[in-house]
């Protein structure tokens, strides 16, 4: 695998961990919102990842850029290897979903939210759930920052070794 794209996947892999981390804040934030702007209860959110093929997401992303450049892997050659077309795996966001579950309710007539019945619907939020998504989110955000750093220091030592 290229130095290059040891660090591209890394990147790739925290710019996910970061943005479900973002979504995670978001659901912890809002455990207590009774009215949002489209009207009822907010509903918790979760990210649904996608596994992509790395190369290709490296050419749409040149190409999108208007560059004429494109990305092959140096390693593709079939007489190199066993498997003509060997895929570097990434991963992307594929989209975020509503959770679709039954609000918590609390009765509180005073609530300027509450029903007929006295009741305010609260999102079903768990905030014990919500810190450990978060905190499994912040290790896996580590485990791409230290991949990165250890693609660096390969590279580091591979500059040094060049200089003599």
């Amino acid at each position: 695998m290229a130095y290059l794209s040891s660090f591209d996947i890394s990147s790739y892999g925290l710019s996910a961990q970061r943005f479900r981390m973002e979504v995670i804040s978001s659901n912890i934030a809002n455990a207590n919102t009774t009215r949002t702007s489209e009207g009822g209860p907010y509903q918790r959110r979760d990210v649904v990842f996608k596994a992509t093929d790395f190369n290709q997401t490296l050419n749409d992303k040149l190409a999108s850029q208007n560059n004429l450049l494109s990305y092959e892997n140096p390693l593709d050659d079939p007489f190199l290897q066993e498997n003509a077309n060997p895929a570097i795996m990434s991963v992307a966001v594929d989209k975020v979903v509503r959770d679709e579950s039954e609000f918590r309710y609390k009765y509180d007539p005073t609530h300027p939210d509450a029903n007929e019945e006295g009741y305010v619907a609260y999102p079903n939020i768990n905030p014990v759930i919500e810190m450990s998504n978060l905190i499994e989110a912040t290790r896996a955000y580590q485990a791409n920052v230290s991949a990165f750093q250890s693609a660096k220091s390969i590279a580091q030592n591979a500059i040094d070794l060049l200089k003599g």
